[in-house]
Parts: C-alpha cells; sequence; structure tokens
C-alpha cells in the first residue's frame, strides 16, 4: 500500500463565524385602511365593459338580422 492511499486527501473546512441573526427592524409603519371597499372600482369598470361588449356584438347582431330580413335590400 502507498502513502498517498493512507493519507487524508479532503481537509476539514475551518467553521465560519456567521452572523447572529436578529428581528428585522419594522421600518413601515401600519397604514391605516381608508378606502373600506377597494374592489367597487374594478366592479364598476367590469360593469361598464361588459354593458359596452354586449352593446357591440348586438349591435353586430341587429345589423346582420337586417341584412338577412332583407330590410336593408337595395
Amino acid at each position: 500500500m502507498s502513502s498517498v492511499a493512507v493519507q487524508n486527501i479532503a481537509e476539514e473546512r475551518p467553521k465560519l463565524d456567521l452572523v447572529a441573526a436578529r428581528p428585522a427592524p419594522q421600518i413601515y409603519e401600519e397604514t391605516e385602511q381608508w378606502d373600506p371597499h377597494p374592489l367597487i372600482p374594478v366592479f364598476v369598470a367590469g360593469g361598464v365593459s361588459l354593458i359596452l361588449s354586449l352593446t357591440f356584438i348586438g349591435s353586430v347582431l341587429a345589423w346582420l338580422a337586417l341584412r338577412h330580413s332583407g330590410v336593408m335590400a337595395p
């Protein structure tokens, strides 16, 4: 057996001095909720867009119905 096989090849790593964990400081103060219903603008915008899209689709369907009924025939 050779002397290389007997020696320890891997050395132990030195222990690291880690910084002790401490609680994070509270940077921001808690803000007061001034809007009691924050989703109302979202629902209003959704309702308006739904009404506008249904109006557009309805107008396209009305034009198609009038065209096929013969009212708009030249």
